[in-house]
């Protein structure tokens, strides 16, 4: 029991960190909550869309050879409520932050944004509004290594022959 203790810290100390970016301060704060319980990478940040938008912009002005200051384990990225396009918030993320395994948020969660999600290497997209538990189980299973596209997804598969290996 000890030494699954201890491989569990040093996994812990060694991982990166998770990241929720959102508007919705309240919803972060329930998330981040519930989401200490499932172990995944700590600390959990939560940050803006616009900490991306402005990382965007400082990045042009330094030199594209630094590597990203901010790498992450896991993300899940809220793009409700945003003006513009949300794929280009998606863009930035990877830019940013190059998470391991994302989660996309939306409230207006159509086949366009999962397929450039998908294409960007998103692991899951999810439609809000959805139960804070319903989040969280999505989290874990992306946290886990598996995949969470809504059934609408599976459309895709004939629109785009590409979209068949990411489904």
């Amino acid at each position: 029991m000890a030494s699954a203790s201890a491989a569990r810290a040093s996994c812990q100390t060694e991982s990166m960190p998770t990241y929720l970016i959102a508007s919705n301060e309240m919803m972060c704060r329930v998330l981040a909550r519930r989401l200490n319980a499932l172990d995944v990478p700590q600390p959990i940040t939560w940050r803006t869309p616009q900490w991306l938008h402005e990382s965007a912009r400082a990045s042009t002005q330094a030199s594209s050879s630094e590597p990203s200051p901010d790498p992450a384990d896991i993300a899940l990225i809220d793009c409700s409520a945003l003006e513009g396009d949300p794929r280009a918030l998606l863009d930035q993320l990877q830019a940013r932050l190059a998470p391991r395994r994302w989660l996309v948020l939306s409230d207006r969660l159509d086949a366009s944004l999962m397929l450039h999600a998908a294409l960007l290497g998103a692991s899951g997209c999810l439609a809000l509004p959805a139960p804070v538990e319903l989040v969280c189980a999505a989290t874990a299973l992306v946290w886990a290594g598996g995949q969470c596209f809504p059934r609408m997804a599976l459309s895709l598969t004939g629109a785009n022959g590409a979209t068949s290996s990411l489904l």
